[in-house]
C-alpha cells in the first residue's frame, strides 16, 4: 500500500514538474536591425526533463531555410542542464515560421534563439 502511495505522489509530483516549467518558459529571437525578420508561427514547447536547478537559459543558432524549414540547430550556450538542451534543440527543429523575405524573394537566416526555464 506505501508503496502504491508513493508512487501514486511520485508521478503527480513528476507532472506538476512539467506544468511549472512549461508555463515559465519563454523563446527569444534576436530582433536586430541589420538582420531580415523572420515571422515565427509556432515556437514549440520545450519539455524540462531532469535537472537540480531552478532556472536556465539554452542558446541556440537556429537556421531558418527560405524553404520555411529549420535547417540547422546548435547549442551555443548550455543553460547547465542537459535534458532541457537536448529538448531545447528538439523544439527548434519544430518552429514553424514564414521565411525572411529580400528584395522580393524569400532568403535563408541564421539567428540566435534562446530557450529560458525556472522552476516556481
Amino acid at each position: 500500500m506505501k508503496k502504491n502511495l508513493f508512487i501514486c505522489f511520485s508521478v503527480v509530483l513528476l507532472i506538476l514538474n512539467f506544468v511549472v516549467a512549461s508555463a515559465a518558459q519563454t523563446v527569444n529571437v534576436s530582433k536586430k536591425a541589420a538582420d531580415q525578420p523572420v515571422k515565427i508561427i509556432k515556437k514549440p514547447v520545450v519539455q524540462f526533463g531532469r535537472c537540480s536547478q531552478s532556472s536556465g537559459i539554452t542558446k541556440l543558432r537556429v537556421t531558418f531555410d527560405k524553404s520555411a524549414k529549420i535547417t540547422d540547430a546548435k547549442v551555443i550556450q548550455t543553460s547547465g542542464c542537459e535534458d532541457f538542451d537536448k529538448n531545447a534543440l528538439k523544439a527548434a527543429l519544430g518552429i514553424k515560421f514564414k521565411p525572411a523575405i529580400k528584395n522580393g524573394e524569400a532568403v535563408t537566416v541564421t539567428k540566435p534563439v534562446e530557450y529560458t526555464f525556472r522552476v516556481m
